[in-house]
């Protein structure tokens, strides 16, 4: 048996419009009337490619923070969105407290959030130079994903007491307030509520999960994933994306019925196994690969975790574009074929090779050039 196993984002999707939506996040969540109200800027859904291009650049330093935060393991959005708000908070709580007094914060609603935006109004929000330099500074060079927020949560706790660890974890109740802020944008109104079956806190957004650009011709990829079956491959994927976010392109560029839905993994389903489990799953556990590899047996995941080298059959190819999917690799025992076309492109070059990918590739449809 041969099994290749698709990552979506950087290899089958552009990642721009997360990233995009990553930017607007973080405006929204700093400037606005709705959540912190920090200055006099008017945050509004009406934006064009171009202002949200120079957010982008404001918030993420053109994406250098983005690129480090990748480059730790840190492959979700919305967690890349919580380094940012939790670093920035910290930022902003140590100059209130140098000149006032130290007080304890919790941010557990979004009423916590607009009370500590009227603490903190008259302090100027950290630049993304700022935000870079702590992060760099607290974080060691090696560090992975659970231990940058590890090592992040600790720092934050020593300077300003015990109650920011309510707060800095991932998955907090501050990460939750976030996370929906983040999805309001990215679905848009409408699907936000037939996903999560309640209204938008801030309404008024289009969305931008049917703006997806596929990384290549829709119809190109489409036929790769025929051609591999033909040639006796079996395909899955297994990805950070939640199940609507996975189906909405996939189905409007006639993917998804290329694929058996029980090696369909996604987000929705390791979130729900973390929680059966009681242990965190997402990338950079291969969690959601085995989920792919093995099939969405939630009887099973238990031994998925324990003993997964019972499960294996044959060959597993995992086709990625960051250093999230090469670790997955290697715990699987899989073959790694890296794309360039994540987040850091050509540059990602270097690092497939440091990290002994087996395959680099320009893109996904050049991998009919390897699997033969």
């Amino acid at each position: 048996m041969k099994k290749v196993i698709f990552d979506v984002d950087g290899v089958l999707l552009s990642e721009k419009r997360y990233f995009d939506v990553s930017a607007l996040c973080l405006w929204e969540w700093y400037y606005s009337k709705a959540f912190m109200k920090m200055g006099k800027e008017v945050v509004t859904a009406d934006v064009t490619d171009a202002q949200i291009d120079a957010l982008r650049a404001r918030f993420w330093d053109h994406d250098v923070i983005l690129n480090w935060l990748k480059q730790h393991g840190v492959n979700s959005n919305w967690d890349m969105v919580h380094a940012h708000i939790v670093v920035t908070l910290w930022l902003m709580l140590e100059q209130y407290e140098r000149n006032h007094c130290a007080v304890d914060i919790y941010l557990n609603t979004m009423d916590d959030v607009q009370y500590l935006g009227s603490l903190l109004r008259n302090i100027e929000v950290p630049d993304a130079a700022q935000v870079y330099h702590r992060l760099i500074n607290v974080i060691p060079d090696r560090a992975g994903k659970d231990e940058v927020f590890a090592y992040l949560s600790k720092a934050v706790e020593s300077s300003l007491g015990k109650s920011s660890k309510t707060w800095t974890p991932l998955n907090s109740p501050l990460w939750k307030l976030h996370f929906a802020a983040f999805q309001e944008w990215y679905f848009g109104d409408e699907l936000y509520t037939q996903t999560y079956g309640k209204a938008p806190y801030a309404p008024g957004k289009a969305g931008f999960l049917r703006r997806e650009v596929p990384l290549g011709t829709a119809e190109g990829i489409r036929q790769m994933f025929q051609t591999l079956k033909k040639r006796g491959y079996e395909i899955a994927i297994a990805t950070g994306r939640s199940q609507m976010e996975m189906e909405v392109p996939f189905r409007t560029y006639h993917w998804l019925e290329e694929f058996d839905p029980l090696y369909v993994a996604t987000y929705t389903d390791v979130e729900e196994a973390s929680k059966q489990l009681k242990m965190s799953l997402d990338k950079p556990n291969p969690f959601a690969y085995y989920l792919g590899a093995f099939g969405r047996h939630p009887e099973l995941y238990a031994d998925y975790v324990k003993r997964p080298g019972d499960f294996k059959r044959g060959i597993y190819y995992i086709v990625g574009d960051s250093l999230a999917d090469v670790w997955c690799a290697k715990a699987m025992g899989a073959v790694m074929i890296g794309t360039l076309t994540g987040l850091d492109g050509e540059k990602a070059r270097a690092m497939f090779t440091k990290e002994g990918a087996d395959y680099i590739v320009p893109s996904v449809e050049d991998i009919l050039t390897i699997l033969r």
